[in-house]
């Protein structure tokens, strides 16, 4: 039980720091959209740097927002961690999380339950990457310019692979490593 207070509040910290850092940079005002996944992990993370709140003050209006120019929130199941074996890797119900985070729109998930999660097999990277291409695919279709995403190491990093290796998209080396915790790497990528 320790660890995983201790991992929590690294956690709070983390997301303070980055949040000022993104703020000190101007990049917070640039932002058009945050996608995030839909675990819990990841929507914190979103809330505190976009929202400047901690997960207990998430009550946020949408007048709030509209007024202080902060970019929606959106939870996408296709940018979550990968599937499989681990419990920490299940999401929620919806109408759970719902409750839980207000200030996120969840309508692009389809099912209440976490019906894509398996118990007895783990994702492939393989899969992962695919999905991330799905991913990828979608983020084209968007109109924003400036798109923050709040995943999962594993699923941005297999996306990235995908992207250079797939799709021979140019992306720098130091790029494809393993992301750290609230990790911040900017890719731009050009649509053709």
């Amino acid at each position: 039980m320790p660890i995983s207070l201790q991992r929590g509040c690294n956690r709070i910290l983390q997301v303070s720091e980055r949040r000022k850092k993104i703020h000190e940079s101007g990049l917070l005002n640039t932002i058009e959209l945050v996608i995030t996944s839909p675990l819990r992990r990841a929507m914190e993370t979103s809330i505190g740097i976009f929202r400047g709140q901690e997960v207990e003050d998430v009550n946020i209006s949408d007048d709030f927002t509209k007024a202080n120019n902060l970019p929606p929130i959106l939870a996408l199941e296709t940018c979550r961690e990968r599937m499989g074996l681990y419990p920490c890797d299940r999401r929620a119900s919806i109408s759970t999380r719902r409750t839980c985070f207000p200030d996120i729109d969840f309508t692009m998930i389809e099912s209440d339950e976490d019906a894509q999660w398996q118990d007895k097999e783990r994702e492939k990277l393989e899969d992962v990457a695919n999905r991330g291409l799905r991913f990828y695919t979608w983020l084209l279709d968007r109109p924003e310019k400036e798109i923050a995403i709040v995943s999962h190491g594993i699923f941005l990093q297999q996306t990235l692979r995908a992207l250079r290796e797939k799709l021979g998209i140019p992306i720098e080396d130091s790029h494809l490593t393993r992301f750290a915790n609230c990790e911040l790497r900017t890719i731009r990528i050009e649509k053709k």
